[in-house]
């Protein structure tokens, strides 16, 4: 390989700021779509690549696009660099210990998601024809690699899909979200033994034992030593030098360049050590919300659709399209999650009105399959015709998910519940300086109004806060509870004098505050609620009005009306 010269320079900063363009521009219309940026970005590459451009305007295509070692290995590194930044930024929306509170149905759920699609996809799989193997004396860890891959449901997309529909931040939403984590985690763990054993040639049980051996240390390592020795790093960086540097962001992709380096070297795919990067610097201490956003938008701002787009670039989509295992892929990817996740559910003693929305969340593929997928084509265990089946999948499962599930929640909202909240329940110019003496506030008038020990609300309010932040950004924080003994649901407001530090997305102090308290039974009122309340607050001039007011009367009527809209809702 050559030099680089200036012609080569040119030519990638053309390529690097049409796909970046084209992806953000299309990437925007799909979102408003409600369908998935992935898509938008491997529909740029397929449009740009050897399937369109590369037929229609051939010689346009190899000018853009030469087919020049130097060339592609520039944008091949940028593609590179989004890969691994996709997944640490995978791992960094993982917090490992806050997940772990809810291991006993969370991991019931994991650990069926990750067996009945295996049982239910091998046969299927192991029985294609030949034609479809690179090689047919691989067929067994063949049909174990496309069975472990039903495996995977898109923690994104139902991230994405549980937030338009404002159930994110309820019990349930935390649930799944602990459910999709921990399935990660053992699935990479999982391919990364299948990868290497297919690096390796052959199937050996010396090798074996220790492929799984080291995987399985390097992972109980890192989330325990390691990441005690990251979280004092993070702590000295925010403690002695300070947010202003941005050396916390340096600090996080230094790890998952050493995470990724050490993974290669002891024979394990570099990819899974910038995803435990990503989980233990999760689980630091002082890094913020603010901070995992700042790392979202670098990621797929820039590195992501690079990514995606060039997996398009180096594929012919329509000359391997093959509908018949599309379709397999598709049905069984789906159905497999679908069935396990809603068993899972019910093992877990889960409400029967939930079981299904759980489910559904389990059911779209997305950007890991698709990461996986290239793995295994780079690596030859699958072929072309197999990696665009799995892309066509992983599409078709993300467009169904959003209807899916939107038609599944409106279901569980035709319950109308017993709301209480009066003028009397807003409190303007709350005395509290910090978070803790503003929960003991709510916990002390939740207290007065119920009846009930106001130790044990408090408890149960900074139970779940610890779980996951209730804050919106804005200036809003919705936190919330499920007491038992209660027959009724209630809400309060609570208006600070002074912003509170509350770990918003965006940084800023919170002033604005809404309680909500519902009864441990009725897993559904809280659903209900939520959402009613963040859909009011999610429109920029009600929440600034809210945030700026000092008005009870005014407060009270403009959250009341909102949730007596979703009541009505739920009628029709």
């Amino acid at each position: 390989m050559g030099p680089i010269t200036e012609h080569h320079l040119m030519l990638f900063l053309i390529q690097f700021a049409l796909l970046l363009g084209l992806c953000k521009a299309a990437g925007y219309l799909f979102e408003k779509l409600k369908q998935s940026s992935v898509t938008a970005e491997l529909l740029v590459g397929i449009v740009l690549g050897p399937a369109i451009l590369g037929k229609l305007a051939p010689d346009l295509y190899n000018y853009i696009f030469p087919d020049n070692v130097v060339q592609r290995s520039m944008l091949e590194t940028i593609a590179w660099f989004g890969n691994f930044f996709l997944l640490m930024e995978t791992g960094l929306e993982v917090n490992f210990s806050r997940i772990w509170h809810q291991r006993g149905d969370a991991v019931k759920l994991s650990m069926v998601d990750l067996v009945v699609p295996i049982l239910l996809s091998f046969l299927p799989i192991y029985f294609l024809p030949d034609h479809y193997l690179n090689d047919p004396s691989q067929k067994v860890l063949f049909a174990l690699f496309i069975s472990a891959i039903m495996t995977i449901s898109a923690l994104p997309v139902a991230i994405r899909g549980m937030r338009d529909l404002n159930i994110l931040k309820t019990d349930l939403g935390f649930l799944i979200l602990s459910a999709l984590t921990i399935n990660d985690i053992a699935g990479w763990v999982i391919f990364t033994i299948i990868l290497g054993l297919f690096a390796h040639g052959s199937f050996e049980w010396g090798f074996v034992i220790q492929l799984v051996g080291l995987t399985l240390a390097f992972t109980i390592i890192s989330l325990t030593l390691l990441r005690k020795l990251v979280d004092k790093s993070v702590t000295f960086i925010h403690n002695r030098i300070g947010e202003g540097t941005g050396l916390k962001i340096t600090f996080i992709m230094l790890v998952g360049a050493i995470f990724g380096a050490i993974t290669l070297r002891i024979g394990i795919h570099s990819l899974f050590g910038f995803f435990i990067a990503g989980t233990i610097l999760g689980e630091a201490t002082h890094i913020s919300e603010k901070d995992r956003f700042v790392v979202n938008r670098l990621v797929y701002s820039i590195f992501v659709p690079i990514f995606f787009a060039n997996i398009g670039l180096h594929l012919d989509f329509i000359a391997n399209f093959d509908w018949f295992l599309v379709l397999l892929i598709t049905v069984i990817g789906i159905a497999s999650r679908f069935v396990a996740a809603y068993l899972g559910g019910k093992w877990s003693r889960q409400d029967k009105s939930n079981l299904l929305i759980i489910a559904i969340n389990h059911t779209p593929g997305g950007q890991m399959h698709i990461v996986v997928g290239m793995l295994a084509y780079s690596s030859g265990l699958i072929s072309e015709k197999v990696l665009v089946s799995i892309i066509a999948s992983a599409i078709l499962s993300t467009i169904i998910f959003g209807p899916w599930l939107s038609q599944a929640v409106r279901k569980i909202r035709k319950a109308l519940y017993n709301i209480v909240f009066s003028e009397e329940d807003v409190f303007i110019n709350t005395a509290a300086t910090n978070q803790d003496e503003l929960l003991r506030v709510m916990s002390d008038k939740v207290a007065e109004r119920t009846g009930m020990d106001k130790q044990m609300i408090y408890h149960e309010i900074l139970l779940r806060e610890e779980q996951m932040s209730t804050a919106m950004g804005r200036g809003i924080a919705i936190p919330h509870a499920r007491l038992e003994k209660l027959d009724k649901s209630y809400i309060f407001v609570f208006h600070t004098n002074i912003g509170l530090e509350w770990d918003s997305p965006d940084g800023n102090l919170v002033r604005l505050v809404v309680l909500v308290i519902t009864p441990k039974e009725s897993p559904n009122a809280q659903i209900q609620i939520l959402q009613a309340l963040a859909s009011a607050l999610h429109d920029r001039p009600t929440a600034h009005n809210l945030v700026t007011s000092r008005d009870k009367r005014y407060m009270w009527a403009a959250l009341r009306s909102e949730i007596n809209a979703c009541a009505q809702c739920s009628l029709d």
